[in-house]
């Protein structure tokens, strides 16, 4: 294997910058050796260096969208490690990574690894991105698609809420359909879907949970969380549950699932979120790869 090499976002967040960086370099050089920094420096760019890092271990510096670029563009031999650095920081907690960056550093020095499960989603025209944490479909998307990035970088975790708040007051939210199966088979078909989760983790937004089934060490499966009206998450027996950060799916229907398949019902336009990132349009696929991905934790 190769040096090690962070791949850091230095506008991640409220808290990434260049000097945050290098000190990481600086204190993993001293627990591991050779380490390089790379810096990220446009939409996509860490998934281009992910691919030229190589069989080694990649490090992502940065929130859960610059992991989910390193994810998609790392090579089948190499090894992930993460320092958090983002709005919401899922996937760390989720593999009870420190938000501390030197804690999280000497996490990664310890080099005990994990095997766990990604989600896959394809698009109409074939085209697949893997996701760690969730797929969006609907109202959970738009608010994604909608934020103000000066916004989510003043603001954090404000600014989604904010903005949910304006669209769930001005907009209108397509149905999908969802075509639902589990080892092959067992096909159930949902209808009047306006927001849909599938999870491979049970946290969302950060300290919030959407599942309480959802595992992503080798389960195979996900939990897909739906709900037909945006107006239920106001409901006292919904929001007050949530908000006190229990699972989502104890409040509204879930399901666990291998694959599914999504569509418009009236053939307007719903967008798909993974990661906490906009990732194109219905309709689309989902699917599991167990097993995919070696993480420290």
């Amino acid at each position: 294997m190769g040096p090690a090499i962070i791949i850091g976002n230095p506008t991640s967040g409220q808290r990434g910058s260049p000097k945050l960086l290098e000190r990481c370099a600086e204190q993993l050089r001293s627990r591991l050796g050779s380490v390089e920094l790379w810096f990220t420096e446009y939409p996509g760019h860490a998934r281009e260096l992910a691919a030229a890092a190589g069989d080694t271990l990649v490090v992502a510096a940065g929130g859960d969208g610059t992991v989910n670029e390193v994810v998609n563009g790392l090579s089948p031999g190499a090894t992930l490690g993460i320092i958090p650095l983002g709005t919401a920081n899922v996937l760390a907690q989720e593999l009870g990574i420190p938000l501390d960056p030197e804690a999280a550093c000497e996490r990664i020095a310890e080099r005990r690894h994990a095997v766990m499960d990604l989600g896959v989603a394809t698009d109409a025209r074939g085209d697949s991105r893997l996701f760690a944490c969730m797929a969006g479909i609907g109202f959970d998307a738009r608010v994604v698609q909608a934020v103000d990035p000066e916004m989510k970088h003043r603001l954090g975790k404000a600014a989604f809420i904010l903005t949910a708040v304006r669209l769930y007051l001005t907009g209108y939210f397509p149905p999908c359909r969802l075509h639902i199966e589990r080892d092959g088979g067992y096909e159930k078909v949902v209808e009047e879907v306006r927001l849909a989760v599938l999870a491979n983790v049970t946290h969302y937004g950060g300290p919030f949970r959407v599942s309480s089934r959802a595992d992503l060490m080798r389960s195979g499966e996900l939990d897909l969380v739906v709900m037909e009206r945006i107006t239920s998450l106001l409901r006292p027996d919904i929001l007050i549950p949530f908000m006190a950060r229990l699972p989502l799916d104890l409040s509204v229907r879930s399901f666990d699932i291998t694959r599914a398949r999504a569509e418009s019902m009236d053939g307007r336009v719903i967008p798909v979120q993974l990661d906490g990132e906009p990732w194109g349009n219905l309709p689309m696929t989902f699917d599991v790869r167990a097993g995919a991905l070696r993480v420290f934790r």
